[in-house]
């Protein structure tokens, strides 16, 4: 009986999300290793030595995991004020969110939101809008009772920004 509070607010909180006026689309993307054979006695290897992550990887391309919304989920702390004043830069690189997918996990275009996925919120409508990437850099539950309530830590990567849709892609950023 005692699951069935964070079931409901896994409900609520899904609702929520993506019903928010704050809420973000944004496209979810995971990292895929380019090499034949990815694993060598059941840990990554770079051409046959061990490596400690995928991250040391050099031949990765981001496919995209599916469609979703992020909230804002962090608590306001002062920061310092843009020149012209009508904005806040912000005070760290790191940021908490709520991400829900579109479909629920099960359905067909579900997929579950993972450590070190790349999510890119898209600053307006269409084709031609800009998309600002974030990874995921740590999950958080909220309640301590399963199932979960996660909120997912990020951090900026400004090298993965599309902030213009129609120039060439750089497949060289890792």
């Amino acid at each position: 009986m005692l699951n069935n509070v964070p079931s409901g607010i896994n409900a609520m909180a899904r609702n929520v999300i993506i019903r928010h006026p704050n809420a973000y689309n944004c496209e979810v993307y995971r990292r895929q290793i380019g090499r034949p054979d990815p694993e060598a006695g059941g840990a990554p290897t770079l051409g046959g030595m061990m490596v400690l992550n995928p991250e040391d990887e050099d031949d990765i391309r981001w496919e995209m995991v599916g469609l979703g919304f992020a909230l804002p989920a962090e608590q306001f702390q002062p920061s310092q004020m843009m020149d012209r004043r009508d904005a806040n830069n912000g005070y760290a690189d790191e940021l908490r969110f709520l991400i829900e997918p579109e479909e629920m996990i099960g359905e067909p275009g579900g997929f579950e939101v993972k450590n070190r996925d790349v999510i890119y919120l898209r600053l307006g409508e269409g084709e031609q809008a800009p998309k600002i990437a974030y990874e995921i850099i740590a999950v958080e539950a909220v309640v301590n009772v399963p199932p979960f309530v996660p909120r997912y830590v990020v951090n900026r990567r400004d090298d993965l920004d599309i902030l213009d849709p129609d120039e060439p892609e750089d497949d060289e950023i890792a």
